[in-house]
């Protein structure tokens, strides 16, 4: 099979004829008139709407047969008879002279084709299998135009992208959501993409870090056990510094945060230590831990017969404030409790949640990894909830539920995951 060069030929304003004007010359016409051609028809009879087009004066007409000085001025020619002898010597004449020629149902005959067309405001995608197998390319011409709004979509990411770029000497703190690099925003990973630094920690998975150029700085400050009491504040501060130093060298940096950074993220502090040193600097939302792995466990956060509110709540304070600073017993007992960096202290938060009037009988879900493909959910009633958690071996990041909702499966769950990260091909 020839190897042909994909092209898109601008025609307005061309000299093309056309020989043959029953249904396949038709369907020619109507394409060169729309793309702006100047048309000339030969054939011995025409289709009704030929005959109209050329009372309109929409292109030309002349009742008879081909003569090769019809072709004197044509830049086209498209041979679309009945008759395949004359059809051949048509494609023979056009090739000796040079013009490229495109012959009905007779691929070897053509020097060109015409592939089967979707097109959208902002569009046009073209599909050919070198005219030999149109049906073919009729059905993936059909899949395109059921997949059009998904099409769409991803033209706008792609519009959107082109103008996302990190900008040199400002620093981004961006939301990476709960751990799916599908989850990422838009802006997200425009600015991820484009970045010469990214701060992060280990709650950020390496497929979100890979979406960073390679030649960009990778910044780890905090690991797996090692951000608890006094350290926590020293990595805090090593952050500030590194940002402002980052930043001033020039470079753009991307403070990449799991979930979204003003929900226990620590972003206001990061923002108000770039503003008192001068360092421009943006928040970009990301999809919180809680919502995210609520969607992920099919656990509603709210529901119509079960929850009017849902509360964030820290399980986990800095040893600066002594204590927790949350008053449980003022948290709604008829609503949903999501909390988080909840599960190093699960037995407090249990004897907590008790002492504050809570049922013993209170539901409760804990989502490990909430949206990555090592996913865990783990379910029971609050009286248990110590328990179950050292049994089960929950580990951080989890995210801890706790209401009427955590109980409910609000639908059928069916998984479809692909093996396929989609944002690092979009």
């Amino acid at each position: 099979m020839r190897r042909y060069l994909p092209v898109f030929h601008d025609v307005l304003g061309a000299s093309v004829l056309v020989v043959g004007a029953g249904a396949v010359g038709t369907r020619k016409i109507e394409a060169l008139l729309a793309g702006g051609a100047r048309v000339t028809v030969v054939a011995k009879e025409f289709s009704p709407a030929v005959e109209e087009r050329a009372a309109r004066g929409d292109l030309t007409i002349l009742r008879g047969a081909f003569h090769p000085d019809q072709m004197e001025e044509a830049e086209l020619v498209f041979a679309a008879t009945p008759d395949r002898a004359l059809n051949r010597r048509i494609s023979a004449e056009a090739r000796r002279r040079r013009i490229p020629v495109n012959v009905a149902d007779a691929p070897e005959e053509c020097t060109f084709f015409l592939p089967a067309v979707v097109r959208g405001v902002e569009f046009t995608a073209a599909i050919s299998t070198g005219g030999r197998h149109p049906g073919a390319a009729k059905a993936l011409r059909e899949f395109l135009e059921e997949h059009r709004a998904e099409i769409s979509v991803r033209l706008e990411r792609g519009r959107r992208r082109k103008r996302i770029a990190a900008r040199r000497g400002k620093v981004y703190i961006v939301g990476a959501g709960p751990g799916d690099p599908d989850l990422l925003t838009v802006r997200a990973l425009g600015l991820l993409r484009s970045a010469d630094a990214v701060i992060h920690d280990y709650l950020v998975p390496a497929e979100i870090l890979s979406l960073a150029p390679a030649k960009a700085a990778r910044i780890c400050f905090a690991r797996r056990g090692r951000t608890a009491g006094h350290g926590a504040a020293l990595k805090q501060n090593a952050i500030h510094e590194a940002m402002v130093r980052l930043a001033r060298e020039g470079k753009s940096v991307v403070r990449l945060k799991s979930g979204d950074p003003l929900v226990f993220g620590r972003g206001g502090e990061e923002a108000e230590h770039l503003s008192r040193e001068g360092i421009p600097f943006e928040i970009v939302p990301g999809i919180t831990a809680a919502m995210g792995c609520a969607a992920a466990a099919a656990i509603p956060l709210t529901h119509r017969e079960r929850s009017s509110s849902v509360t964030f709540v820290a399980g986990h304070e800095t040893d600066e404030k002594g204590k927790s600073a949350v008053d449980w017993s003022l948290l709604p007992k008829d609503g949903t409790l999501a909390i988080y960096m909840g599960v190093g202290r699960v037995a407090a938060i249990a004897e907590e949640l008790a002492g504050a009037g809570f049922p013993p009988d209170t539901p409760f879900a804990v989502v490990e990894n909430g949206s990555r493909p090592e996913q865990r959910v783990v379910r029971g009633i609050l009286s248990g909830l110590s328990r179950i958690a050292v049994e089960s071996g929950i580990r951080s990041p989890a995210i801890l539920f706790v209401g009427r909702t955590a109980a409910l499966l609000a639908y059928e769950y069916t998984e479809e995951r692909s093996d396929e990260l989609v944002a690092q091909g979009v």
